[in-house]
């Protein structure tokens, strides 16, 4: 399968998401669950989580305390390096800001995961994009051993998000936190970026991704 200049069919993605259902029944008795928290930059004053964001950080939580109380072993992993908007950089990484205010509503740091699965996976490239998100979930997922993936986002970024994961191989089960404000757009969702994602790109991994580029241009940091 090409993911740059050949359309993908739809029977690509039908073998992939028959795959990546096969394999998650494949984990279904293990008694360990991954939740990734997606991020949502820009962080207020550099270093806390938007209301988006802690909207999600708060659902996130719920569903790792509920795990919890029935005896699973769960884990947070909470993606996001260091993030610029509109020229201006914030002063931790997203992952970090995350974790912070994870610790202070008094989760165990050993259950928290942040920059250092976003190092292991993606090394100085790091985290900016959803693609990155899912790419660094789904490969810790696996390597983990875990029996369940629980993926907590905006309603907004669940299809774009679930064809990432689809292609990464797992099929997570989806929370979503809605707020009145959304920086995603679901315009922009339904005609630009899933239509790119779906057809040409769907991991945007590779060094001529066009979109993940363009992100990680605008994103990374200057200094």
């Amino acid at each position: 399968m090409k993911t740059s200049n050949t359309k993908i069919a739809k029977i690509d993605w039908e073998e992939k998401l028959k795959a990546a259902k096969t394999f998650m029944k494949s984990r279904k008795k293990k008694n360990k669950i991954l939740i990734e928290i997606a991020a949502q930059h820009p962080l207020e004053k550099g270093k806390f989580p938007n209301e988006e964001f802690k909207q999600r950080l708060l659902l996130g939580k719920s569903l790792y305390q509920n795990e919890k109380k029935k005896g699973k072993h769960v884990e947070i992993y909470v993606p996001g390096s260091r993030h610029m908007h509109k020229n201006i950089a914030d002063e931790i990484s997203l992952s970090q800001a995350g974790v912070n205010f994870l610790l202070k509503e008094g989760l165990p740091k050993k259950d928290i995961n942040g920059e250092n699965l976003n190092n292991k996976y993606k090394g100085k490239k790091g985290v900016y994009n959803s693609a990155d998100e899912c790419f660094v979930a789904s490969s810790y997922f696996k390597d983990g051993n875990f029996g369940l993936l629980y993926s907590v986002l905006s309603p907004v970024q669940l299809f774009r998000k679930a064809l990432h994961y689809i292609w990464f191989g797992v099929l997570p089960l989806f929370y979503t936190a809605p707020t009145q404000d959304t920086y995603h757009n679901y315009l922009r969702e339904t005609y630009d970026l899933i239509p790119h994602v779906r057809d040409f790109d769907p991991g945007m991994q590779s060094k001529n991704s066009f979109w993940g580029n363009k992100w990680r241009k605008e994103r990374i940091p200057r200094s």
